[in-house]
């Protein structure tokens, strides 16, 4: 199967309009009018993957790890990196022979629709799609357990219910707004580390049994802490929006995660002096309690706001992207063709019957489910379908030399790793939905498209 992009023929995608928000996920499927340069691609990279999982990851990475929370994290940041270079090469791929592929998250399931067959193709697209639902109801649940800590749950189905409309309604944020919005959480979320540190010598010793660091629990650890890296997806896949970004991506993409392991290994470290181990593995939204300490209600007020916009705003891009890669899989016949149903609105065509059944699936989640093992479930998605994308960047001959094959190889080879590494449960659920959806797919003859193939 190798060579096979390189076959097609090389045209120059116009740039697109492209978000830039603090969301672990990302549709990346526009990009920006003006190209950025290295600095601007760097910063809008961080504000794609600082985002609300900062705010609950934490306390469930404790429980694993106990106080290695910070080996933890540099693993996660690690596999991020070369799997963020791995999405890169493979974006470049497609984006140079598909101009017309909208790129973004799917570019995975393009190129394994085309390099490793159509039903690898189906695997990528649904793992993306459960990836994205699984994401947006721990984002809503962490908006539950912060700005209605008394009904989590009804808070966090409200947040969905609101955010689904607003996608149904064409709504589009301005790019301001959500700069102004990153730049907010990330203050905010470099405040409490300052808090935290400051208070921690005044804590009571707290009892509980002491959680001692292991190899499989760092690597637990590690595994749900990918869940707050998962955003250089964007990143990894705005090279139309990017100048010479065969240069400034490849910096860009380390420099970002870089940025971002620091802030995260702050906090880590700060919740553990404040709390400990055990804990912080007990507490859903850990930097509650610190925050009072500031008067006034001013530390409590601006860490519930941030956790809000941050939470909104995944949510927002998040059933966006589940919605819009479903209707694209109903038009490749991968799903029911009702999914590919849409309407048009005065800021152009909505898929509506996509997003709102993946409005419904994550109102279901929020529901029913636990953060903690919605964490899992979300991180094992996303890691199983980094590793997918990993293999298919392995399978490209039209290299760079920022991402060799031994890099891909270590891509697919770590996210494996940390994905088999997460809680029984939460894996054998998502194994349950992924074949599932596998099974029925196999099951049925696909019907013959009408729209001509790319000439391989």
């Amino acid at each position: 199967m190798h060579g096979l992009l390189e076959s097609l023929p090389v045209n120059r995608p116009a740039p697109r309009q492209a978000p830039t928000d603090g969301t672990p996920l990302l549709s990346g499927t526009t990009h920006p009018r003006v190209p950025l340069g290295g600095f601007d691609a760097t910063t809008a990279g961080l504000g794609s993957i600082v985002g609300a999982g900062a705010f609950v990851a934490f306390a469930p990475a404790a429980a694993a790890a106990g106080p290695a929370v910070g080996a933890a994290l540099g693993i996660a940041a690690l596999v991020a990196v070369l799997c963020g270079l791995s999405t890169f090469q493979l974006s470049r791929a497609v984006l140079r022979r598909l101009p017309e592929d909208q790129g973004g998250d799917a570019t995975a399931r393009t190129a394994a629709r085309i390099l490793l067959g159509p039903y690898s193709g189906f695997l990528s697209g649904w793992t993306l799609v459960w990836g994205l639902l699984l994401s947006s109801a721990v984002l809503a649940l962490a908006l539950g357990a912060y700005v209605v800590p008394e009904h989590p749950r009804a808070g966090a189905a409200g947040a969905v219910v609101v955010m689904a409309a607003v996608n149904l309604l064409g709504f589009h944020r301005d790019p301001w707004v959500t700069r102004f919005t990153v730049a907010f959480v990330f203050s905010v979320l470099a405040f409490t580390v300052v808090v935290l540190f400051n208070e921690a010598p005044n804590q009571p010793v707290r009892v509980g049994a002491e959680i001692e660091a292991s190899t499989s629990g760092v690597l637990q650890a590690a595994g749900l802490l990918f869940f707050m890296f998962s955003g250089y997806t964007r990143l990894a896949t705005m090279g139309p929006g990017v100048r010479n970004p065969s240069r400034n991506l490849p910096l860009a993409i380390p420099a970002a995660l870089a940025v971002a392991f620091i802030l995260y290994w702050f906090m880590g470290s700060s919740l553990l002096a404040y709390y400990g181990a055990a804990a912080l593995s007990a507490e859903p939204a850990p930097l509650l309690e610190p925050m009072l300490s500031v008067g006034a209600n001013v530390g409590t007020g601006a860490l519930v706001i941030a956790v809000a916009a941050a939470a909104l705003g995944g949510l927002w891009s998040l059933l966006d992207s589940a919605g819009g890669t479903a209707s694209a899989m109903a038009s490749d016949r991968d799903l029911p063709a009702f999914f590919a149903a849409s309407r048009n609105t005065r800021t152009g065509s909505v898929p509506w019957a996509a997003q709102g059944t993946a409005a419904g699936i994550a109102l279901l989640l929020v529901l029913f489910g636990d953060l903690d093992e919605l964490l899992g479930m979300a991180s094992f998605a996303l890691l199983f379908y980094a590793a997918i994308t990993a293999v298919c960047a392995f399978s490209l001959k039209d290299r760079s030399r920022h991402a060799p094959r031994i890099l891909n190889l270590a891509g697919a080879a770590g996210a494996l790793l940390l994905a088999l590494s997460l809680p029984p449960l939460s894996i054998s659920l998502t194994l349950i939905i992924l074949v599932a959806g596998l099974v029925v797919r196999l099951s049925f003859r696909r019907p013959r498209s009408t729209r001509t193939p790319p000439a391989l």
